[in-house]
């Protein structure tokens, strides 16, 4: 097929486009740099014959509406994303994180589209969870809900429950075939700094061993997971008009994650732990059973042998992915 991906620079984005790239199929990458400029492993994926990259800014309607429109399948996963952003940066991640939907479904109006697949997050429900005790693992049809407009950590959770109700009801209204994606802690190497086990890493590089948070439960799905699962779903007739969970089984607390990292990697250290941000959530795993129906979905990298790849990139020990062939 030929696909686009929007936020092609970002951690989800680059690893689909090249693991596209890899199947042969032909991608059109666009990315506006909000999060920094291009770096050596995007230049090169950028240089492969049949990836074609372009620097759009997609909160500009006129920008968007430049964009090319054969393609077969729109992954929608540019947004402005990190825990610190949510919390420096809430107008930014508010306008990065909204209006390039409603320009995309404004350009790809009767274009023929095969699936708009758009990457919500499980932050979309974080608040349902707390405030009502919603039960963990959690399945797609939890209500969502944000649980203090003043606190800017829901910045992100917003936009992402906001993108949930435009892309449903906008495709719906405009006959354009979708499926919503929840991400759950999705992780690997280039991520950049802003999450948890980067942000713990690179500070235990520096012999800071720091970590916030460390009561609360996460689970964690290994980066090749999360792509494979992306296609999957966007190929899988039968989740059109779905929203799907995708997300490991898998619930660890955050201090066994910081610790499980330290003895793949080899690092001594006494942690120091400090409390939460404010509004984080304290439990948080998916119910996979649609995932698993829709596409038969295992996972093909555990958590120990993802975390150790992760910390081999972040300490310095690993190149960045080559470009695929």
């Amino acid at each position: 097929m030929k696909a686009m991906v929007t936020g092609a620079a970002g951690f989800l984005g680059y690893h689909l486009a090249r693991r596209l790239l890899q199947r042969g199929d032909g991608v059109v990458m666009v990315d506006d740099f909000s999060r920094g400029a291009p770096d050596e492993a995007y230049r090169a994926l950028s240089a492969h014959p049949r990836a074609v990259a372009l620097r759009v800014d997609l909160t500009d309607p006129a920008a968007a509406a430049a964009l090319p429109v054969d393609v077969d399948v729109l992954f929608h996963l540019a947004a402005l994303n990190g825990t610190q952003n949510f919390y420096e940066h809430p107008l930014a991640v508010l306008r990065n994180s909204t209006l390039p939907t409603f320009n995309l479904l404004e350009r790809f109006t009767g274009a023929g589209l095969r699936r708009f697949v758009y990457a919500g997050s499980s932050e979309a429900y974080a608040g349902t969870v707390t405030l009502f005790g919603w039960p963990v693992p959690t399945a797609e049809d939890v209500p969502l809900a944000i649980g203090d407009v003043r606190n800017p950590r829901w910045s992100y959770a917003a936009s992402k429950l906001h993108g949930e109700v435009l892309t449903a009801l906008g495709c719906g209204e405009l006959g354009l075939p979708f499926t919503i994606l929840r991400y759950h802690n999705a992780y690997g190497p280039r991520m950049g700094d802003k999450h948890v086990l980067p942000d713990f890493l690179t500070r235990a590089r520096d012999g800071v061993f720091a970590l916030h948070g460390h009561e609360e439960t996460r689970s964690f799905l290994y980066v090749d997971d999360a792509v494979d699962a992306t296609i999957a779903l966007a190929e899988c007739e039968a989740a059109a008009g779905e929203v799907v969970h995708v997300g490991s089984t898998r619930e660890v607390a955050i201090a066994d994650l910081a610790k499980l990292a330290m003895r793949v990697a080899g690092l001594r250290g006494q942690i120091a732990l400090h409390p939460a941000p404010l509004g984080s959530v304290r439990r948080r795993a998916p119910d996979i059973a649609k995932l698993r129906r829709l596409i038969g979905f295992t996972e093909k990298v555990s958590l120990e042998e993802g975390v150790a790849r992760t910390a081999a990139y972040y300490l310095g020990r690993e190149v960045a992915h080559p470009a695929p062939d």
